[in-house]
This record gives C-alpha cells, sequence and structure tokens, in this order.
C-alpha cells in the first residue's frame, strides 16, 4: 500500500521539526513511492542546474535513476526527505543524501538539495542535520563533495573551511570534510559550514548531487562527460557576469 507522503510507519527514522517561519516540516527517509515527487522536483530545475548537479546532461530521470535515488538501503546509500505538512503532495522541501564509498567504509559522498522558495528559512541546517545523524548512527565521519575546477566560489568556501581537496579528473576536485563529534557543534563545524554554504549557493549553480551517474554505469565519469559540465560551467557564469542571466 502507498503511504502518503505526510505519514509514517513506527520503523521509519523521522522528525517533526519547524522551518523559521513556522511551517510544519516532516524529516523522513526517503521511499520508493516518492519517486514521482523526485521526478516533479528534477523538472523544476533549469538545464543548467540539472547539468551541474548531475554532471552530465539530462532532461529527464529515467526509471532506472529513480530506482536508484528512491530504493536505498538506508545503511549504505541514506536519503532524507523534507516535507512541507501544509503542502504534503508538492514536490517538497529538499533532499539530503549520502552514499557510502565501498573502499573507505567511513566516508560517504553528500549533498543537500533545498528548493529555491524555502531558501533562507534554515531547511539546509535541518536537513544537514538529519543526514549527520543518520551518517554517524552507520559508522560515517567524513563527508565528500564533488566540485567542477570552475566552481572556483565553492572551492575557496571549501578550502577556507580546511577542506581536503584532491584531484578526480582535469575538471573536478573531491573535497572531504570530517563530522563534528556531537550534532550541537554541526552548525558551527566545517563540514556543516561548507554543505550549508553549498545548500545557500543553489542559485549560484552549486552541484549538490553525488556523482551517482558513475554508479550507474559502474565506473567515474568519463572525460567527455566532464569536458560538457565544465563547459556548460564557464558560459553559464559568463552570462551571469554579463548580467544576461
Amino acid at each position: 500500500m502507498t503511504r502518503a507522503a505526510d505519514h509514517v510507519d513506527a520503523h521509519e527514522w523521522h522528525r517533526y521539526v519547524e522551518l523559521r517561519d513556522g511551517t510544519r516540516v516532516l524529516l523522513r527517509q526517503i521511499r520508493p513511492e516518492d519517486r514521482d515527487r523526485l521526478a516533479a522536483g528534477f523538472e523544476q530545475l533549469s538545464p543548467a542546474s540539472r547539468y551541474l548537479r548531475f554532471h552530465s546532461a539530462l532532461d529527464h530521470l529515467s526509471p532506472q535513476h529513480l530506482d536508484y535515488l528512491t530504493v536505498v538501503d538506508h545503511v549504505d546509500h541514506e536519503a532524507v526527505v523534507a516535507v512541507d505538512l501544509e503542502r504534503p503532495e508538492s514536490p517538497g522541501i529538499g533532499v539530503a543524501r549520502y552514499v557510502r564509498e565501498p573502499d573507505e567504509p567511513e566516508v560517504a559522498e553528500a549533498a543537500i538539495t533545498v528548493a529555491d522558495e524555502y531558501h533562507g528559512q534554515g531547511a539546509g541546517t535541518l536537513l544537514l542535520g538529519a543526514l549527520t545523524d543518520r551518517a554517524k548512527t552507520n559508522g560515517i565521519t567524513v563527508f565528500r563533495n564533488y566540485v567542477l575546477e570552475g566552481n572556483h566560489a565553492m572551492l575557496e568556501v571549501f578550502d577556507h573551511l580546511g577542506g581536503i581537496r584532491s584531484r578526480e579528473n582535469d575538471n573536478l576536485w573531491r573535497v572531504d570534510l570530517p563530522l563534528p563529534s556531537t550534532l550541537d557543534e554541526l552548525p558551527d563545524s566545517a563540514a556543516g559550514k561548507a554543505f550549508l554554504a553549498a545548500a545557500r549557493g543553489q542559485r549560484h549553480l552549486v552541484s549538490l548531487f553525488p556523482p551517482i551517474w558513475s554508479r550507474l554505469k559502474g565506473r567515474r565519469r568519463d572525460r567527455t562527460e566532464d569536458d560538457e559540465a565544465a563547459a556548460a560551467f564557464d558560459e553559464i557564469e559568463s552570462r551571469r557576469a554579463d548580467g544576461d542571466s
């Protein structure tokens, strides 16, 4: 039986919280039946944002993509969605996700996405706290993010906060940030500040999703895909600098 978006079962991890404006929010683990909500949220992204969040030129999420994003084991791959309890059937407030590195069990690729209309209300902080709670419960101590070479602003944020940066390839940086020892430290920790800066920077075309396509294909991104994404980023940033976007 399909459950309503605002319904939770006793065994599901969930929290009831509020945004700064008083909006009531349900944080819960993602479910297979969330696929339509996720697809609808994707459709609201601009082509430029799709390039930079998914590191690939996608015009839709295939059934395979949606299966990967919604059918998760909640241990090695976790996703937490934020549901607006006043509009439970809408695509939602945002999603936070981690995917454990198979060869580094204490490290997980992590990302937060917050819908534009909910920016500035603390949704990113709530999602990051929920994701960190789930990660630490499952033995993860480091969050990893991938940043395109051309995304200088985000790279500066990670550098300033002490992120451990290394090359993934010519067009992509891999950045690691240790999780704080307690959730109380999270908002002021290096990891907290970096991932919340990424969530706030969504309007500035920050890549916020794990590079999941490499796992679907059984390999890391190829050079053609990275070149396309980097070229798209450079073109978009140039237009924004000229005041055209």
